[in-house]
């Protein structure tokens, strides 16, 4: 593991670290957490999007890579769902956790961690150009498929949820896709500000990362196998039989479309999942534990990828 990448987790650790430590001194709680979670979600992530993806130089090349992009994202979130499916048979679960263990093995942490990880990496743009495709498959299996799974417990209104879909991050993709494909320049003194907001999205991300892990008890946690296998499957075995496809059928495609793909495939357990459990089934204790330990051993694991990426892909 390069010297770089050492120096960005130690970043990573201290940010989180601050989070935790806010959070359990009650300086974040369930109040403000929320405000937090959609200034990134619904201000500094979009900005982020426009005011990077859009100063990448434009390629006919790349703006066809974006369609084999969603073929692949969807490619690796259908591998994750199998596995998942798979393995959720060891365990004798109840209705609701086998549910979460599901849309858990499917759904990572892509906006809180895979953003960040990607931008620290490519910091010019590219990786978060296709990272952005990644989240909007993603997104559109989340809010048709992931619901409609969890209504079966609990009905609610389907177009509430379609709507999700057309959010204020699909649209600043949208913008940002076509200022790049047109090579739209926004005047350095107008964009300052904005692209300053939109930088602040690592490190408001982490904080907040460190919110959701303080809100866990780590002693009964650690003794729930199910959690070991989910992190497993999510973090190391689908993304690495991602990584060895693409390199065994498109040994060619630029670094930044496969390290993005992989290593959104191998994110951390989503956040969001656990807000849904407790919305639709009341319990988000399985949720919130898989968000703790895969985040813990992503640690460990996204290095790793990236060590595969480079082998790979040089």
């Amino acid at each position: 593991m390069s010297q770089v990448l050492v120096e960005q987790f130690y970043v990573y650790f201290i940010l989180i670290l601050a989070g935790y430590i806010a959070a359990k001194t009650h300086i974040i709680h369930d109040d403000n957490a929320s405000f937090l979670s959609a200034f990134i979600l619904k201000i500094t992530f979009p900005l982020l999007l426009v005011t990077t993806i859009p100063h990448l130089p434009f390629s006919t090349s790349t703006l066809k890579n974006l369609g084999l992009a969603f073929a692949i994202s969807y490619l690796a979130l259908g591998l994750l769902f199998l596995v998942g499916y798979v393995t959720q048979g060891m365990f004798r679960f109840t209705a609701s956790d086998r549910k979460v263990f599901l849309l858990h093995s499917v759904f990572g942490n892509i906006v809180f961690i895979g953003f960040p990880f990607i931008t620290s990496l490519f910091p010019k743009g590219e990786g978060l150009l296709y990272a952005a495709v990644f989240q909007i498959a993603s997104d559109s299996l989340l809010w048709t498929l992931g619901i409609a799974s969890l209504q079966r417990t609990r009905q609610r209104k389907s177009i509430e949820y379609l709507k999700k879909l057309f959010n204020i991050n699909t649209l600043a993709f949208i913008v940002a896709l076509l200022w790049w494909i047109f090579q739209v320049r926004i005047p350095t003194m107008i964009e300052r500000p904005f692209a300053a907001i939109g930088s602040t999205t690592l490190t408001l991300s982490l904080v907040y990362v460190g919110y959701i892990l303080s809100q866990v008890a780590i002693d009964k946690t650690i003794r729930k196998g199910c959690i070991y296998i989910l992190s497993f499957n999510k973090l190391l075995l689908v993304p690495i039989v991602v990584l060895a496809l693409l390199w065994f059928f498109l040994p060619h495609l630029p670094k930044a479309m496969v390290a993005a793909i992989v290593l959104q495939t191998g994110m951390p357990a989503m956040a969001t999942i656990a807000i849904l459990a407790r919305e639709y089934l009341e319990d988000d204790l399985l949720a919130s534990e898989n968000i703790l330990v895969s985040t813990i051993f992503s640690t460990i694991s996204l290095p790793l990828l990236w060590y595969l990426i480079n082998l790979l892909f040089p």
